[in-house]
């Protein structure tokens, strides 16, 4: 049962994601998508910090912050992804988004794993299932695999086009 609560997507998530901004998403499903994230990141034994720090960073650029927001948050931080189901986690989600969530989910998963420089073969046999439970095609994953390999060597090669001291 949902308590009506929501979260406004922003400029960022239309840019990023192509979903409108001030997109409403549902308080519940966000929660349940951001903990099952959490569950594929930590497959491997341990949510790096890395991994937890990319999945906030890139929510507080997607949402409009909010008092809900910041709930949203926190429940994150308290979640305890070791004991999680990702079946239930997943089954819980109603997919009413103005796009294909379950490959963004997907997306997310993939991303956040590779935070901490690592994606590793219990993070991807996670990312296999969540797909599996969601119907999505294993060349679909593939396919973002490979878009979030693609970003991140852009990324590393315009850091170094710009000579950037890190």
């Amino acid at each position: 049962m949902s308590s009506g609560k929501t979260v406004a997507l922003s400029k960022y998530a239309q840019h990023k994601y192509g979903i409108a901004a001030q997109s409403l998403i549902d308080f519940e499903v966000g929660v349940n998508c951001g903990c099952a994230l959490l569950a594929i990141a930590g497959a491997d034994g341990q949510l790096a910090e890395a991994e937890f720090q990319w999945y906030i960073d890139e929510q507080e650029m997607v949402a409009v912050d909010s008092e809900a927001f910041q709930e949203y948050i926190e429940i994150l931080r308290k979640f305890d992804w070791k004991n999680a189901n990702l079946e239930e986690l997943l089954s819980q989600i109603k997919f009413n988004f103005p796009l294909n969530f379950r490959h963004s989910l997907l997306y997310q998963a993939i991303k956040m794993s590779r935070a901490d420089g690592f994606y590793h073969e219990k993070e991807k046999a996670a990312v296999a299932k969540a797909a599996e439970i969601l119907g999505v095609d294993s060349k679909v994953v593939v396919s973002l695999e490979s878009v979030a390999e693609m970003e991140d060597t852009a990324d590393r090669l315009r850091i170094a086009l710009f000579e950037t001291k890190a």
